[in-house]
């Protein structure tokens, strides 16, 4: 009995460390670095992959695995012919998604705007805009918090201030993590109701998948949250 007792203590003790070997691993592997390519310095619209590159304006820097953003430029060929469709700032990822041909640049259609739309843009932190997930052409809805006159005193209230819009941005990704711009097509009505809701209260975005259509809310307060 004493040795089937010595026997089942070395088998668990050796799960356990088979088990936190494995958990290792797994922990490892979400921090293994990848070498992508940053912004340095500030990079303006219009300029070329090869005018940034030799203006040292590009860095290459090791991100762990799961601080890379989708799209991230690899490797500078990725660049060849191509410019810059937005000011680039420094400290951000540099994604392909931003790179056009000069064909498209020399036609200023950087920013497609649907018809009987207008674009505005609105400054929010990485958590806010989903992690920096939204890139041009997502849909989205706003989320935005006030605060409410009721009686005597104020009440904050939650509810979504436009669902279903298209939306593109810039991320401070990489070694930035400061506020970074949100661009959104909106029906000229609701241009004021954005700005409005960033100058007085706080907005979030949601990342939509396709085909999800709005959805009713009658808004959250601290009387239905619960």
């Amino acid at each position: 009995m004493p040795g089937v007792a010595v026997a089942l203590a070395l088998a668990a003790t050796v799960a356990l460390v088979a088990y936190a070997s494995s958990a290792d691993r797994r922990a490892v592997s979400g921090q293994q670095p990848v070498l992508v390519y940053l912004a340095r310095s500030r990079i303006a619209t219009g300029t070329s992959g090869e005018d940034a590159r030799n203006r040292g304006l590009i860095e290459r820097a090791a991100l762990p695995r799961r601080a890379v953003a989708a799209g991230a430029v690899r490797s500078l060929e990725q660049l060849g012919g191509r410019v810059a469709a937005v000011d680039i700032v420094p400290g951000e990822q540099l994604l392909t998604a931003r790179w056009v041909g000069r064909g498209e640049a020399s036609g200023r259609r950087l920013l497609p705007i649907p018809d009987g739309h207008q674009a505005v843009s609105i400054a929010l932190d990485p958590t806010r805009q989903v992690s920096g997930f939204v890139t041009p052409g997502d849909r989205v809805s706003v989320v935005v918090s006030l605060s409410r006159p009721k009686g005597d005193r104020s009440q904050r209230t939650t509810r979504f201030l436009l669902q279903d819009v298209q939306g593109g941005g810039r991320v401070g990704q990489g070694r930035s993590q400061n506020v970074a711009t949100v661009t959104l097509a909106v029906a000229p009505r609701d241009v004021e109701r954005v700005v409005f809701a960033a100058e007085n209260g706080s907005l979030y975005l949601s990342l939509l998948p396709p085909g999800q259509r709005p959805v009713p809310s009658r808004g959250r307060t601290i009387d239905n949250e619960f």
